[in-house]
């Protein structure tokens, strides 16, 4: 029994392990939830990322919200990114990346400064997770069931020829 669990657990470690290194590398959801300070201008907006495995969460005093656009040129072509970035009273603070040129960011930063103008109580907005997030979760998924059924399948064997 103890030989099977650990047959079972190596083969699921095996098939696993490759799509979850990938995927803890891959963002999930991104919150952006900023609410009206009392004292002066602005408002104190919370950045939170949730990674597959992981989760941030940082606070800043906001007064302006800008998004820059960045082009790289690589080898399989020209690839866009966006930056949102964060006036704060410490400076200017670059919060948010997006990998593959989404525009959320850019409307997060327009949507921000509407709100920030208007003197709004509050602003919440939402990134939901890449295509290739989801893809890597369910690669992850097939593959993690690929090593249990292998291993349930060598057990399944061994009982029969018993």
């Amino acid at each position: 029994m103890f030989r099977r669990l650990i047959s079972i657990l190596f083969l699921v470690l095996f098939f696993g392990a490759l799509p979850a290194w990938f995927l803890s590398t891959l963002e999930g959801w991104i919150f952006v939830d900023c609410l009206q300070r009392t004292s002066t201008e602005g408002m104190e907006c919370a950045i939170s990322e949730r990674f597959a495995f992981a989760s941030r969460s940082l606070v800043y005093s906001t007064k302006s919200a800008r998004s820059l656009k960045s082009f790289q040129q690589g080898r399989r072509g020209k690839s866009v990114t966006y930056q949102l970035f964060l006036s704060t009273p410490s400076g200017e603070k670059a919060v948010l990346r997006s990998p593959i040129g989404s525009v959320e960011i850019d409307r997060i930063a327009k949507d921000l400064n509407v709100a920030l103008q208007s003197r709004a109580t509050a602003y919440h907005a939402k990134i939901n997770p890449e295509p290739l997030f989801w893809m890597t979760l369910f690669l992850f998924i097939v593959f993690v069931g690929v090593g249990v059924f292998i291993s349930l399948q060598n057990t399944i064997r061994r009982k029969s020829r018993k």
